[in-house]
């Protein structure tokens, strides 16, 4: 599934559970940050039987934009361009395998 931005983005991790969801620090209308920390609200109150895995994804995004990530829900970062390698990487981590 793709979304081509935070909107949409949000009505499809509402919508459906993945086994990993790649999510991008900017985006149009809304961005990664505010479309995580909305789901999660969500997710706390009509899906608290599961928390999915999330890893946010930037170019060009320092330390800090890390952090935030991660105070909004985030489990990871990775920098684009992301590989296969690093995908296949993500999936053999303990807290992927939870």
């Amino acid at each position: 599934t793709q979304a081509v931005n935070g909107m949409e983005g949000l009505k499809e991790l509402k919508a459906s559970l993945f086994d990993l969801v790649l999510c991008d620090f900017l985006m149009p209308v809304m961005d990664g940050l505010d479309c995580i920390q909305q789901y999660r609200q969500w997710e706390s109150v009509n899906r608290p039987f599961f928390k999915q895995y999330i890893i946010g994804m930037s170019a060009h995004a320092s330390d800090k934009d890390m952090e935030l990530g991660f105070n909004r829900g985030m489990n990871g970062f990775r920098s684009k361009p992301l590989t296969f390698k690093d995908i296949e990487g993500l999936k053999k981590t303990d807290e992927f395998k939870r």
